[in-house]
């Protein structure tokens, strides 16, 4: 698989049963994103880059996502746990034998995110015009989708609009209504995020000049900015809390471990 592919895979189709016309598609157990959360800046660096990347790969191939929200977006967690975790209780063992321990990191076990629900996508031919209608995805603050009589539009902007949006939210700007906060040490992300949501969809980046600019951005970042703690706005990790941080990510320094754990 094209290692920019972020599509969850599909593992096997079990075919309909006699009598039946419906099939079974087999899919990897994924995991809400913050089922352990971020502990350093770089590792939601890499979380950006596959996010951005796979965004890349499906409109390079004239595909349209259609619904890049928070929670069509998932994570392969398994590897940071000594034993697979149950896929309904995350703090028990899959065979229930007990409680799940700590997971590891990611920074030393880096972990992939894929995008999920295709059920509002749409490909199109490299003729056609890139135009839709509705039903939107679940992002209501897109400009194009609270003008008048729902006129149709690009699909490709709203995926950029809708991508940056997670960002802004859950990292730069945080929610109110939703109880969502924002995070220290992110602010290198504000210029592109910002162009990514602009008002008008044709001044928005495409998602080639996404990448390329986020290269440019984490090329400029600094090892200790990147094993910098990721640390919610108005909460501390407090001294002792900062001391064990800086100890465990010194140490794995010295070991030669990256502090963007790309997988």
């Amino acid at each position: 698989m094209n290692p920019r592919n972020r599509c969850v895979p599909l593992v096997d189709v079990i075919p309909p049963m006699e009598g039946s016309s419906n099939a079974f598609m087999v899919m990897p157990l994924l995991f809400d994103i913050d089922i352990t959360p971020f502990e350093t800046i770089g590792e939601a660096v890499e979380f950006f880059r596959q996010l951005f990347e796979g965004l890349q790969f499906m409109h390079n191939h004239n595909f349209a996502h259609g619904d890049c929200k928070w929670n069509n977006i998932m994570a392969d967690s398994a590897p940071l746990y000594s034993h697979p975790p149950h896929p309904v209780n995350n703090h028990m063992r899959r065979d229930y034998t007990g409680f799940q321990p700590s997971p590891g990191s990611r920074t030393v076990t880096p972990i992939k995110y894929y995008f999920i629900d295709f059920d509002l996508s749409e490909v199109f031919g490299p003729d056609d015009v890139r135009l839709r209608l509705p039903p939107w995805g679940g992002d209501s603050t897109v400009p194009e989708h609270n003008l008048p009589n729902d006129p149709p539009c690009d699909p490709f902007p709203v995926d950029v609009y809708c991508l940056a949006n997670v960002i802004r939210q859950w990292y730069l700007d945080g929610v109110e209504e939703l109880e969502i906060k924002p995070k220290h040490g992110f602010e290198f992300m504000r210029e592109l995020v910002s162009d990514m949501v602009k008002d008008n969809p044709q001044e928005r980046p495409t998602m080639d000049q996404v990448v390329t600019r986020y290269d440019d951005i984490i090329n400029g970042l600094g090892e200790w900015k990147l094993r910098s703690p990721v640390v919610t706005v108005g909460e501390s990790l407090g001294i002792f809390g900062l001391i064990g941080h800086w100890v465990k990510h010194f140490v794995y320094h010295l070991r030669g471990i990256p502090a963007i754990p790309r997988a």
